[in-house]
């Protein structure tokens, strides 16, 4: 005896099988599209008070992004070479100039999760998000302790 298996039970896995398929398209099409902006480049970070601080380069390295300090926009009478006097581990008493302290980016689209910044003045290491604009000229930066609630944020510019 042959057994059917109905007409509702066939639409119900072709229909899951078609959504399978359109997740996996679109989510590989949102991370492999190589025209997308990313958060790679130069950029221009400015304080809350509209002042620029230094000059970032996000570069990619294996799956996530980093960020070094690669020109800093001294105020006059300070340290010309400051150094991370307070940073933990292997950043201690590194010079701010070239210093890694955004690591860890993980990207999903224009949005970059599961890092951590290094404040520098400081030496404390916060949780850290990054969002690019669509335009990808903009990048804000967020830093924060357990729930992104509880954090700042910046928004740099793309230096062209």
């Amino acid at each position: 005896m042959r057994r059917t298996l109905g007409i509702a039970p066939a639409f119900r896995t072709v229909g899951t099988l078609l959504i399978i398929q359109w997740m996996l398209t679109t989510s590989t099409a949102i991370q492999a599209d190589p025209s997308a902006p990313t958060a790679a480049g130069v950029w221009k970070q400015v304080d809350e008070s509209g002042k620029v601080g230094a000059l970032v380069t996000i570069t990619r390295e294996g799956d996530a992004f980093v960020g070094r300090l690669s020109q800093l926009f001294l105020d006059p009478g300070d340290n010309p070479n400051p150094i991370c006097e307070n940073c933990p581990g292997n950043k201690h008493d590194q010079p701010f100039l070239g210093l890694l302290f955004i690591e860890g980016m993980k990207q999903s689209g224009v949005d970059y999760n599961g890092g951590t910044i290094l404040d520098p003045e400081t030496g404390k290491i916060y949780n850290a998000k990054m969002s690019l604009s669509p335009d990808g000229k903009r990048l804000t930066v967020r830093g924060f302790v357990g729930l992104s609630l509880f954090g700042r944020s910046q928004t740099w510019t793309r230096v062209e």
